[in-house]
């Protein structure tokens, strides 16, 4: 930073300058600090316009001193001197007015030129076709043949004059013009005989009057600098060779179109070198082209050289980007055409099936087609594209894989034809992976990828024999300890095809996983590392369970290779140490666990073996497990099979279903006791650790580490403790058969119901007593009401307020005693209490009858409510609202049904429209009261 008057440097911010005083601060100052930052800007800018001037000025000398006559910028019509002599010498306009007066159009000129050429050309074929078609027979054979001879002389000599004097685009319309004429003069000479070519096939002549002519066009394209000839002579080019194979078989047609999608690759490949290079460094020249040869022919504008310009190739340099994009759309549409028909007849004998061994031939060359197909493609999209162009690689890959598979298609029987797939999609995805030469990190990601998809897909045709497999044995849950049914005294359900294709993808992709070489080469496969183990996991697990129905193995053998299965993978769950792979082992773990014990319902002994084994199992995962979440699950997976353990042996010692469910009530009691106790292990460890080294020196994490993995368990053993409770009750409810029936059946017993309800509301209770199970109290307090109810019930009381009333006096008291300090909410000090007191008299008012229990209740009820609204308290308050609600919908309830039979049925409609009306008009007062309302209730205590 300088001192803008004496240009002194300035190290660091001052008031004023220390040489010449001026003055640095304030707004004035400022504003010249700006305008120098800005003055610098636009000496940088034009000292880079200088330079640039400096550079155009000296190719303008170079094209100047050229031997040519004619500059760059006066054949194109777009340089400064074209500019100047559009614009009207001798009017002195300016080349900027000239160049805006062109702009000002709706179309440009170089488009209306364009438009009337080609408006212009296309008449001239129309009126050649007539001129042939129609109006052929006024001549004799010499006039016709000198009429079309002529005439397509002469128009392919016009170009070369055209060209000459610089009309480059009516060049390109007359030679157009020129290849219709040529096809007509081969229409002609058909139709004449001229040589003998009215005997040769349609199809045969086709190709050859496509080939004569496209070869014509490629020469000629090199004797004029015209772009459409040569990129004419490509697209002509694709058609002799499928029009030749059109009379063959579908083998002889994608072989014609293999070989032309290999030519036009070679030209594709040609031309991709050709273009870098010319695509060298600056100051790089190419042999043969001088730089200001290179110079002119990059200036924007140009059109064409003129023939016999020193170091220019005729139509090479101006056509070459056209040649390459109609090259690259040829080869792909040959491309496509030939892979689908190729992947047509490998689909249709496939479907259809091979009928002998001549077809082994011919599926032969279609996979050696395919094959070659899916290898050009890779060498455009490695050489040509740089690997960038992903849906061809895709395409070619699949291609690869089908051509791999369809030679020994003939060979194998049908059943094996997807392990065939399988492994061709994994060698092509291995070759993506581990072949050299491919060019792109994309390129290789997205032929494995392909690869391996393909492959898993082979999987999708025994999706039905699968499914089978897995729910067949759901099927027999109605015939608990029958035997075994099933698949084993029939045929196999699941094919060896099947399991060899699993074992397939277990193998391959457990080797990429655990591979390190291929992360360097292939993008993003490291992120796909987990995802490949948990496939092979799966398939894996797939495979070794689908042994049994393969191979019909009996009913034992089966369960033991489940069980093992189950018991091997929980202990992968325990050792495991990332939490992804974790829950991924402990998914096929359950699963196998589920599939085992359904398996082991068949037989009585299998069945508690089944079940001990499983329970031990996963009782040792859960104690050696490394993840925290993971102890909670196993452990609470053991206390579940120690639940169906104690209910099995309930059921061998032939107890009935009812009676069964306490044994499984017990073991939740016993859960919810060991999650307690395991709780306060917990603290108590953290206690005494607290108390040994003291609170000083205690380690933070180390405690809290203990006691998480006590508490861990703790967690499961309640969450099991809650499902076998939830069980027993249902069983206990239901009445359903234990063995013999899937479904309930039977009424319940109430007795049992009611003793049940205590059991868990006892065990509730018990857990409340844990200082962060609290809440728990409520559900046990409701269990326990629950079972005092069924009790009444079941022993035929009418009059159910002289055992509920004198209870719940007795709560109110220890409520009142509980909330004298105020601190106290009413539902924990009251609710129980009113619950227990108005709740049955409500249920026994609506299922009895009489005036009097209706009208007292309604007393009580309305005596509560205002009790709750005069000291605040909540419970009251709603609890005696609601018996209230339900007295006065008892008592008008006959009123009720009497107006909805005597009453005009359009009445109940009216007031319901007008009670819709009034609400809306008065919406915002009603959402006011609402809300005061819920407010009031909610500052209640």
């Amino acid at each position: 930073m300088r001192c803008p008057d004496c240009d002194l440097v300035l190290t660091e911010s001052r008031d004023r300058c220390p040489r010449c005083a001026l003055p640095l601060q304030g707004p004035a100052a400022a504003e010249l600090w700006q305008l120098d930052r800005a003055l610098a800007e636009i000496r940088e800018r034009e000292a880079g316009l200088l330079a640039r001037r400096t550079e155009l000025l000296g190719i303008l000398r170079q094209e100047r001193d050229r031997p040519a006559g004619i500059s760059a910028g006066a054949r194109s019509g777009t340089g400064v001197g074209a500019e100047f002599a559009a614009s009207g010498a001798a009017s002195g306009a300016s080349p900027g007015l000239a160049a805006s007066g062109e702009s000002r159009g709706d179309i440009s000129p170089r488009a209306v030129q364009n438009l009337l050429l080609s408006l212009g050309g296309l008449l001239l074929v129309v009126a050649a076709v007539v001129f042939t078609v129609v109006s052929w027979g006024s001549l004799g054979i010499g006039g016709r043949a000198a009429v079309l001879a002529g005439f397509t002389a002469v128009t392919l000599a016009v170009p070369v004059v055209l060209v000459a004097r610089g009309l480059t685009a009516t060049a390109e319309t007359v030679a157009m013009l020129g290849v219709a004429l040529l096809f007509l003069d081969g229409y002609a000479a058909r139709r004449v005989g001229l040589a003998g070519f009215g005997d040769v096939a349609g199809d045969d002549y086709a190709a050859g009057l496509f080939a004569v002519v496209a070869l014509a066009m490629a020469g000629y394209s090199r004797l004029l600098p015209l772009r459409l000839p040569l990129p004419t002579a490509i697209v002509l080019a694709q058609f002799p060779l499928p029009l030749l194979a059109t009379d063959g078989t579908v083998t002889w047609f994608t072989a014609a179109l293999t070989v032309t999608a290999v030519a036009d690759a070679l030209l594709l490949l040609l031309l991709a070198a050709r273009n870098r290079g010319a695509q060298a460094p600056e100051g790089a020249e190419a042999p043969g082209v001088s730089g200001a040869e290179r110079t002119a022919g990059a200036a924007p504008g140009v059109q064409g050289a003129a023939p016999g310009a020193r170091g220019v190739t005729p139509g090479a340099r101006g056509a070459a980007p056209g040649v390459r994009g109609v090259t690259a759309v040829a080869f792909g549409i040959v491309w496509v055409l030939g892979a689908g028909c190729g992947l047509l007849e490998s689909a249709v004998g496939l479907l259809m099936g091979f009928t002998s061994d001549e077809d082994w031939p011919a599926s032969l060359a279609n996979g050696a087609l395919l094959a070659v197909l899916a290898l050009t493609g890779i060498t455009v999209v490695s050489r040509v594209t740089a690997g960038r162009l992903t849906v061809l690689t895709v395409a070619s890959a699949c291609v690869l894989v089908a051509g791999a598979a369809a030679p020994w298609l003939p060979l194998v029987h049908s059943a094996w034809s997807m392990p065939l797939y399988t492994v061709a999609g994994l060698a092509v995805a291995a070759a993506a992976l581990y072949a050299p030469g491919l060019n792109g990190r994309r390129m290789r990601s997205a032929g494995a990828v392909t690869g391996g998809v393909l492959a898993v897909l082979t999987v999708i045709p025994f999706n039905d024999n699968i499914i089978y497999a897995y729910v067949e044995r759901f099927a027999h849950l109605d015939g608990i300890w029958e035997g075994a049914r099933g698949y084993q005294d029939e045929w196999p359900v699941v094919s060896v095809p099947l399991l060899i294709i699993l074992a397939l993808l277990t193998a391959a992709s457990a080797a990429v996983a655990v591979s390190p070489a291929p992360v360097r080469t292939v993008e993003g496969l490291r992120g796909l590392r987990g995802l490949l183990g948990a496939a092979a996991l799966l398939s894996g697990t797939l495979t070794a369970t689908l042994l049994p129905a393969a191979f019909t193995w009996s009913h034992a053998a089966e369960l033991a290779l489940l069980l093992t299965v189950a018991a091997v993978l929980a202990a992968g769950t325990a050792a495991a140490r990332r939490p992804w792979w974790v829950w991924v082992l402990a998914s096929a773990a359950g699963t196998v666990t589920v599939l085992a014990v359904v398996t082991a319902l068949a037989g009585r002994t299998t069945t508690h073996a089944a079940l001990v084994i499983l329970m031990l199992a996963w009782g040792g995962a859960a104690s050696a497990a490394r993840i925290p979440a993971l102890r909670a699950v196993a452990a609470g997976t053991a206390a579940l099979l120690a639940g169906g353990e104690v209910l099995a042996v309930g059921a061998a010692l032939g107890l009935p279903p009812r009676q069964a469910a306490f044994g499984l009530l017990a073991a939740a009691c016993l859960a919810a006791t060991a999650a307690g106790l395991a709780v306060r292990t917990g603290l108590a460890a953290r206690t005494d650790r607290e108390m040994t080294t003291g609170p000083a020196t205690a380690d933070p994490a180390t405690t809290g580490l203990w006691r998480s993995r006590v508490a861990d368990a703790a967690i499961g053993l309640e969450t099991a403790g809650y499902v076998l409770a939830a069980w027993g009750l249902l069983l206990a409810t239901s009445g359903a058969p234990l063995i013999g029936s899937g479904l309930p059946s039977g009424n319940p017993d109430l007795p049992t119901v009611s003793l049940a309800c205590a059991v868990v509301g006892l065990m509730l209770t018990g857990t409340a007593l844990r200082p962060d199970r609290r809440r728990a109290a409520y559900a046990g307090t409701g269990f326990l009401l629950l079972a005092t109810w069924a009790r009444l019930l079941a022993s035929d009381i009418t009059v159910v307020e002289a055992y509920t009333v004198p209870f719940s006096l007795v709560l109110l008291a220890f409520g009142w005693w509980r909330a004298r300090a105020g601190t106290t909410s009413s539902w924990a000090a009251y609710g129980a209490a009113l619950a227990s007191g108005l709740l049955p008299s409500t249920i026994a008012m609506f299922s009895g009858s009489g005036w009097l229990r209706p009208l007292l209740l309604g007393t009580v009820s309305l005596a509560v409510l205002l009790a709750g609204t005069r000291l605040r308290l909540q419970a009251p308050a709603v609890l005696g609202g609601l018996t209230l609600a339900a007295v006065a919908l008892h008592e008008l309830a006959p009123w009720i049904a009497r107006v909805a039979v005597e009453v005009p049925r359009w009445v109940p409609m009216a007031l319901g429209g007008l009670l819709l009306v009034v609400i809306g008009a008065t919406y915002e007062a009603r959402l006011r009261e609402m809300r005061r309302l819920r407010e009031a209730i909610g500052r209640m205590r």
